[in-house]
């Protein structure tokens, strides 16, 4: 068993995870197949992963719905014309339900409403617990010359946003392998994700703390990108966007592009995945466009080659 440190109210804690075997993989073998992960705790995650037509070299994605609870949120399925666009460009991508949400929910039919209400510790699970689950995955997916899981962006909306970005700070704890003498040459166990996307995201969100997460991913060393979208006709959504930048903007950092607090389509009043929907006047789904122009500057651009994720001192 390993130990994994959290950032949860302000602090870095640490999660117990297994180390040989964290996930359970369904079989599949197209593109844009349901699959399930099953996390160290026994949970077990609905994706749909669409394999990238390319090489080793693709960047990966990963889309997140909102995390508001069953009711609230909407499902992966909100995703798939966001996968399909950018799986065409050569990105491997998978979006997910996590747990207690969409087809990770338990089943309804007589369960215990507490097992489907979110908890305190929920949110902080889907990060260490669920994407660890997902990343356990893609990094396979890696060593199957599949994908470059150094290379990997997400795109989350509502309480994800958070969520994603507690993942990437943890992520980003992890310290390669000493297995050579320098630092470039040691195989990686994580400190992947370059770049995290957020649609209306909320703060404060349950078991997580704002400010230490943000401040986390803001550390200009770690070059991770934050775009962050909101809908500018929705003023308490603007708020919570403006007080997340707030974090992680960087006033002398020499370079400001990698982090940007923007408006959303002009669109009326809409749900954080409703940006998903919004299209300019030539027709053209203007997330979509975003989303590629982004990713193309802070996934494809990236010089990480594909490396071996196995470790000869495991």
């Amino acid at each position: 068993m390993k130990l994994l440190r959290c950032i949860v109210a302000g602090q870095a804690f640490l999660v117990a995870t297994w180390a040989v075997a964290p996930a359970v993989f369904a079989q599949a073998t197209s593109p844009g197949d349901d699959r399930t992960v099953t996390t160290a705790d026994g949970w077990d995650i609905k994706i749909t992963y669409f394999e990238s037509p390319a090489d080793e070299e693709s960047p990966v994605v990963i889309l997140l719905p909102g995390a508001e609870g069953l009711e609230e949120s909407r499902t992966r399925k909100v995703w798939e014309g966001m996968a399909r666009a950018l799986q065409k460009q050569g990105y491997a991508v998978v979006t997910a339900d996590l747990r207690k949400h969409g087809d990770s929910a338990p089943s309804t039919d007589g369960a215990d409403p507490r097992l489907i209400r979110l908890g305190p510790i929920d949110h902080v699970l889907m990060a260490t617990q669920d994407l660890e689950a997902i990343k356990a995955f893609l990094v396979t997916e890696h060593q199957r010359k599949k994908l470059n899981s150094r290379k990997l962006g997400i795109v989350a909306a509502g309480s994800s946003c958070m969520v994603a970005a507690a993942f990437a700070a943890n992520d980003w704890l992890k310290k390669p392998w000493p297995d050579a003498p320098t630092f470039s040459q040691r195989t990686p166990k994580g400190q992947d994700v370059r770049a995290i996307m957020m649609l209306s995201p909320k703060s404060p969100v349950k078991g997580l703390n704002t400010t230490a997460t943000i401040k986390a991913i803001a550390d200009p060393a770690k070059q991770i990108a934050v775009h962050i979208y909101y809908n500018p006709s929705d003023r308490a959504e603007k708020k919570a966007a403006e007080a997340v930048f707030r974090f992680l903007e960087l006033k002398q950092a020499p370079d400001q592009e990698p982090r940007q607090l923007k408006e959303g389509p002009p669109e009326k009043k809409y749900s954080a995945e409703g940006l998903l929907t919004a299209k300019d006047k030539s027709g053209v789904v203007v997330m979509e466009k975003y989303t590629a122009d982004f990713f193309k500057a802070y996934l494809n651009m990236r010089e990480d080659p594909w490396k071996t994720r196995t470790s000869k001192l495991q």
